[in-house]
């Protein structure tokens, strides 16, 4: 039986169109499938012996190689990706990512670092910062990176860690995106070794689900803007309302309990404080400064 995805356009609420206005059509296409039913692994199978089933060796080249094929401005790369199995650090890195004890049962885990550390490194490296190299081009001498690089670098890393969770997901396993690894950033930089003009963007936890996990369904109305931006008109709330309360609180004793639980659990957090004070921290760090 085929599936539709549909998803309700901002200037479209209540008409039923999918976004375009095209039916998506996922079973038979393996790569569609894939996206459509993948969810989040937070449970990790375990062997006789109880520590987390290993991520082959072939496993870990098949995903890292995917996530090198993920499209890069200009093919620069710049991102580096740390990669964790030892289970010392997965337990640090559980606790300053907000204490989450999934991370140190998991197999493995990837961070995404936005990296121009290593092209400031390469500059030097071939004599771009040399006067005579300067004086014989006409080039600008030497420049800080700037938010413009860290906004392409960090497009970079991003998209080369969802290549990971496709690949991953292609051969039987599971992930889950860490954002909280932006956190207690001084650590962080520590821990990792991070220079200035780097940034953990991302980490996944990935391995072998322990059970199967159910696909969750994502809100899609006032998700696609047809030509331009459109602020959200009290009829399209009210729809972006119920459609949340039902997909996350169908048995919910108020309107908007799903919009309060985030408002509540997310939004006001101490870990969303800890996470502006330390983003504080990274820019700086990218900067420079």
């Amino acid at each position: 039986m085929n599936e539709r995805v549909c998803m309700t356009s901002a200037g479209d609420v209540g008409t039923g169109m999918d976004a375009g206005g095209y039916p998506v059509e996922t079973t038979g296409n393996a790569a569609l499938d894939i996206l459509e039913h993948r969810s989040s692994t937070r449970a990790f199978a375990r062997d006789d012996d109880g520590r987390p089933v290993a991520v082959t060796d072939e496993q870990r080249a098949a995903i890292l190689h995917a996530a090198s094929r993920a499209p890069s401005a200009g093919a620069m790369m710049m991102y580096s990706i740390v990669s964790i199995r030892e289970q010392a650090t997965l337990d640090r890195l559980a606790d300053l990512c907000d204490h989450q004890p999934m991370i140190a049962k998991a197999p493995w885990a990837l961070i995404f670092v936005v990296d121009y550390a290593k092209w400031i490194d390469l500059f030097e490296h071939v004599g771009c910062f040399e006067p005579e190299f300067v004086g014989r081009t006409g080039k600008a001498p030497r420049r800080a990176p700037g938010l413009g690089d860290f906004a392409i670098a960090a497009q970079d890393a991003v998209i080369a860690a969802q290549n990971a969770v496709v690949a991953a997901e292609s051969l039987g396993l599971g992930s889950c995106y860490i954002g909280d690894i932006v956190e207690n950033a001084e650590e962080v930089a520590a821990l990792l070794d991070l220079p200035a003009y780097t940034m953990p963007l991302s980490m996944l936890i990935i391995g072998t689900p322990r059970k199967e996990r159910p696909a969750i369904a994502h809100p899609v109305v006032n998700l696609v803007h047809e030509e331009h931006y459109r602020r959200a008109d009290a009829a399209t709330m009210d729809a972006q309302v119920a459609e949340m309360d039902a997909m996350f609180r169908p048995h919910a004793r108020e309107v908007g309990e799903r919009v309060i639980d985030i408002y509540t659990r997310k939004h006001t957090s101490p870990f969303m404080a800890e996470m502006s004070r330390s983003m504080e921290w990274w820019f700086k760090n990218w900067l420079g400064k």
